[in-house]
């Protein structure tokens, strides 16, 4: 039997269908915009991405170093009252009170059990400065051991650690000077305007009745 060649069978075969066509015609755009894509030739507005510009004013970024905006984002830091102040680097290890008050008579009775802390300065981690004062004595003897609670105050220097223990936590304070000063002139500033701050004072005994020695320290953090 002899093959029929019509023109109908041959226009039949020899034409794919239409939706071969469209088929192909809308893989290739895609492929094509892939392509032009990748090397940066399609407009933002067919890809979605924005144009791309060569230069940018310092006024279109957000503010850097905002001291109000790193504020609002640090976690807050417990306060307590301050319990116990650990130097290592002196084996000192002793408790603080906290009275109430300012009356001198008062607070001479509660140096004889250890450090004191100053009713109107910070607490512990609070911004601020914690002031905290105990004695300091050359006598050879001395029944009191807390008449010495600082007499290795002024060994320290710049860099050693202090904790002041307080709730169960430990806040950390860096040593940043240890200086004499006169008990006449010096003013303690506690205000919170210059940071987290504790302060140290005893007695310059081998010096005068009135020389203090003074040690500032920076808070770094609370354990």
């Amino acid at each position: 039997m002899e093959p029929n060649f019509n023109n109908s069978n041959i226009r039949n075969h020899a034409k794919p269908p239409k939706r071969v066509f469209f088929a192909a015609s809308i893989v290739m755009f895609f492929l094509t915009l892939s392509a032009a894509d990748s090397v940066g030739f399609v407009p933002y507005y067919i890809d979605g991405s924005p144009s791309r510009d060569e230069r940018v004013a310092l006024s279109n970024l957000p503010e850097l170093g905002s001291e109000s905006t790193i504020a609002e984002n640090e976690p807050a830091v417990p306060t307590a009252l301050p319990e116990r102040i650990v130097i290592p680097s002196i084996d000192l290890d002793l408790p603080v009170s906290n009275p109430a008050t300012r009356d001198i008579e008062t607070l001479d009775g509660y140096l004889k059990s250890g450090p004191v802390r100053y009713v109107d300065s910070a607490k512990a981690g609070e911004k601020g400065n914690v002031l905290i004062f105990a004695h300091t004595s050359n006598l050879p003897v001395v029944r009191n051991q807390m008449y010495r609670a600082f007499n290795r105050v002024p060994e320290l220097s710049p860099g050693d650690m202090i904790t002041i223990m307080g709730d169960g936590k430990s806040y950390l304070y860096i040593v940043k000077s240890v200086r004499r000063g006169n008990a006449n002139d010096e003013i303690i500033d506690l205000s919170t305007k210059n940071g987290t701050r504790l302060t140290l004072v005893t007695c310059d005994t081998l010096t005068s009745k009135d020389s203090r020695w003074i040690l500032d320290a920076e808070f770094v953090g609370v354990l």
